[in-house]
């Protein structure tokens, strides 16, 4: 049996692992001139092999970020997933192979000031194109909330997705000038309409 590790678990191990990586190959003054790839993390997960197709929906001081619109001010969406649909590809020998991963994850590449609310939406159920082996039904959908310099989690919670355009607010939050994260509420406040005509 296999035990799915969080992205909390995840990177702890790999910030451990990029530091004893950096010490043996960059020497102290050196270190300084890396370059930081994110910030903060959000990322959006639900039952790997689930047939929904969950979106993750964030409003930031420039914009709301979603499939719609991937790239706003900091703010990048790295992958559109629709459940088990777009979990195939095709080897150099021809074979399809799944990659059994629900997640979409969206980075902060600067702390830019003002606030942020962070949503997850039950785009369909996605049974069309799905693996024949994929799960349906009510789906349990995890947010993570995570600043990587340094390391704190700023939210961690899980909620359950039943109905299609279901719309559920995890967390907001407020960054201050000075890079602070701060006034964490979970007050619910709806993207997906606000976005619509």
């Amino acid at each position: 049996f296999f035990k799915q590790k969080t992205a909390y678990e995840m990177l702890r191990s790999l910030v451990g692992s990029e530091m004893c990586i950096r010490d043996r190959i960059n020497t102290p003054e050196k270190t300084a001139d890396i370059e930081q790839k994110a910030e903060i993390l959000v990322i959006l997960s639900w039952d790997d092999m689930h047939t929904a197709d969950m979106d993750l929906w964030i409003e930031s001081p420039s914009g709301i970020v979603s499939y719609v619109s991937p790239n706003r001010g900091s703010l990048h969406l790295d992958k559109d997933d629709l459940g088990t649909r777009n979990d195939t590809f095709i080897t150099a020998d021809g074979e399809v192979k799944f990659v059994r991963i629900n997640r979409e994850i969206v980075s902060l590449r600067a702390l830019e000031s003002g606030k942020y609310t962070v949503n997850a939406h039950l785009y369909s159920h996605g049974n069309i194109g799905a693996h024949p082996n994929s799960l349906s039904g009510d789906a349990n959908v995890t947010v993570e909330v995570l600043r990587l310099n340094p390391f704190r989690v700023i939210h961690n919670s899980s909620k359950v997705f039943s109905a299609h355009g279901q719309e559920e607010t995890f967390v907001r939050f407020k960054i201050t000038p000075a890079g602070l994260v701060e006034n964490i509420n979970y007050l619910p406040k709806n993207l997906v309409r606000k976005h619509g005509p």
